[in-house]
Order: C-alpha cells, then structure tokens, then sequence
C-alpha cells in the first residue's frame, strides 16, 4: 500500500512550492494520506485526497483526516482515471476548483505483459499513463499542478506534454532511488529507454542503479513568467547532467541554461561515500 518515502516527501516538496495563503489542493492517489497532511502544515487551507484503495483511505481517515483537531485534511473514494474533471471535482469539499492539483502516481515504465499484474507501479510503457490523466484534469480545472516521476519516465516526452497542456516548470525537486526489485527483474524496457537517451540511471562504482525522483512544480504558462521557468528542451539534459555528476551537491546543475531560471532542490542525499555521484 505504501512506498518508499523519498517519493512522498518530493511530492510534498513540490506542491509546496505552489501553495500560497488560503489555496486549496486536490491531491490524485493520496494513499496513506501522509502527503495531504503535510501539505496542510505547509500552509493548505484546504486538502482533499481521494484515491481508489478502501484500504488507503481507512489508514488515511484514521490517521490524517482531522487529526488534532484539524479539519483542513479529508479523504474520499474517487477514480480518477473514470472521471470527466467535473465530475472528479464533485467529488471534493471545495466550493471551486482546487488552486493546486498533486499527485505521485505508479510511474514506472512496464513491458505490455506486466502491466495488468502490477497495477500499484505500472505507469505503461513509457510511464506516463495515469500522468496523463493528472495533467488533463489539472488542465481542465485550471490549477497549478505538482507531478512527480521517475528519471526513467520519458521525461522529454513528460516535459513535451506538460508544455502542450499549457504549463510551465517553475521549481524541481531531486532525489534519488534504487532501483526497485521488480524493476530490475525486469530490467528489458528501462534499458531500451536508456538505449534511447529517454531514461537516464545514475551507477554507483560497484554498478548498482538508482533513478531521480523528479518533483515537477508547475504553473500554467500564464501565471509563470517565462524568464522563471525551465524551457521542456532543457528537462533531459539536466538531468543527464545530474546523473553523471561527481559531486555531493551536483554543482555540475549550476549551468548556463539552469542558472537563474529555476530552483532546484536536491533532497535525499545518501552518505555512503560510494553514492558521492548521486
């Protein structure tokens, strides 16, 4: 039910960096409710979470809705992938569209033959098949929107799209991940991206793989001024920058095309001497 919390705290870190003084946020896949709950402590005046598992949200009600007295933080069972955006929007406490629409969906780039038994991961063959869905109602409600995905996610395709559908990344948070057990076991489609420059891995000195977690902070193209937002062109290279960086703190970012445009967030850093390149 519940992953790795790198992935939760990277999606926190990006949709704080959208939230503002009495935003609502709608959060797609809320799982364990942990998110929606610090994005309230960040400052939310209002989040809704609403996800498909009645075991997410019986641990998420119990443990994040109201808690402390709080009622800013509720939880509901919604499929957001069967849902026109009107009617994901009735769905919610809110009196209009949320301001800031996230989410941390299944993300990883599986084989045909995979997908209908891994449905918790599976994000299709390029890894974007449930973002799509989070884009088009973040479009549909015109709000600004927190995406997070995996480096191995097409991410110039994942740029590609978030450009078309009007927005611009204003802010990136980085981390990193090994990568998981099924994943390796099927390691065929990640190593045909890589093959394409599409999905770039960092390796450790002994070999092993990790992957970026990105958290993409988004704004619609006509709230965000273009001098402070990354162009889609630029997403890839960055990030095949940061996957070959020698250095702790990937100085190696701090290039022309990134410097002065949009921060970037590097979070999750391993100690293990062996990791000084993630």
């Amino acid at each position: 039910m519940f992953f790795d919390p790198v992935d939760t705290e990277i999606g926190v870190w990006a949709t704080t960096d959208l939230i503002r003084p009495g935003c609502t946020v709608l959060d797609l896949g809320s799982g364990s409710g942990a998110a929606a709950a610090a994005m309230a402590r960040a400052g939310a005046r209002q989040v809704h979470g609403v996800d498909i598992s009645d075991d997410s949200l019986t641990w998420a009600n119990e443990h994040h809705a109201g808690a402390d007295g709080d009622s800013r933080v509720s939880f509901g069972r919604a499929d957001y992938t069967a849902l026109s955006s009107a009617e994901l929007l009735k769905t919610c406490p809110f009196s209009a569209p949320p301001s800031v629409i996230t989410s941390n969906p299944p993300y990883v780039p599986l084989p045909s033959h995979e997908e209908a038994s891994r449905t918790s991961i599976d994000g299709g063959s390029d890894g974007l098949q449930l973002v799509r869905y989070v884009v088009g109602h973040a479009e549909a409600l015109r709000s600004d929107l927190a995406i997070t995905i995996g480096s191995y996610t097409t991410p110039r395709r994942a740029a590609a799209l978030l450009h078309d559908h009007g927005y611009r990344l204003s802010a990136l948070t980085l981390g990193a991940l090994r990568l998981g057990d099924h994943t390796r076991d099927n390691i065929a489609r990640v190593r045909e991206l890589e093959a394409d420059g599409e999905a770039p891995l960092l390796r450790l000195d002994d070999g092993t793989p990790y992957y970026l977690v990105l958290g993409l902070s988004c704004r619609r193209q006509d709230r965000a001024p273009a001098a402070a937002a990354l162009p889609p062109d630029d997403l890839l290279p960055l990030l095949q920058t940061a996957c070959r960086s020698r250095t702790p703190m990937l100085e190696a970012l701090d290039t022309d095309p990134l410097r002065g445009r949009v921060p970037v967030r590097i979070v999750n850093l391993p100690d293990d001497p062996r990791r000084r390149h993630v």
